[in-house]
């Protein structure tokens, strides 16, 4: 059972942790489309997987348009911001710098 409601879903992004995986999550909810988590990271037991498999934000198929739209959208109107920790400069969609790990906020 649970296999078939996965196939219903696709993969809209992959993300760097579970905590951006989770913000794209709650924005989806507040506009009304269904959303999954799926990570490989043996259940919290090797979290350093989630840096390097990434985490999957999956929606429905029906509504992965409107949900690639919305996430168009938001990234688009993100300024892009220094790393307080490296300096390294990023795109205003990224919640941690790529270099060092640091969080955005």
């Amino acid at each position: 059972m649970l296999m078939q409601r996965i196939n219903m879903f696709v993969e809209l992004k992959t993300l760097y942790s579970e905590i951006e995986a989770q913000i794209l999550v709650s924005l989806l909810k507040d506009r009304n489309i269904e959303s999954i988590i799926d990570k490989d990271d043996a259940g919290g037991m090797h979290p350093h997987l989630q840096a390097t498999e990434g985490v999957k934000v999956l929606v429905k198929k029906e509504d992965y348009d409107i949900a690639k739209s919305i996430l168009e959208k938001t990234n688009d109107n993100l300024p892009s911001w220094r790393c307080k920790n490296c300096n390294e400069v990023h795109e205003g969609q990224f919640l941690v710098c790529w270099n060092c790990g640091e969080s955005k906020y």
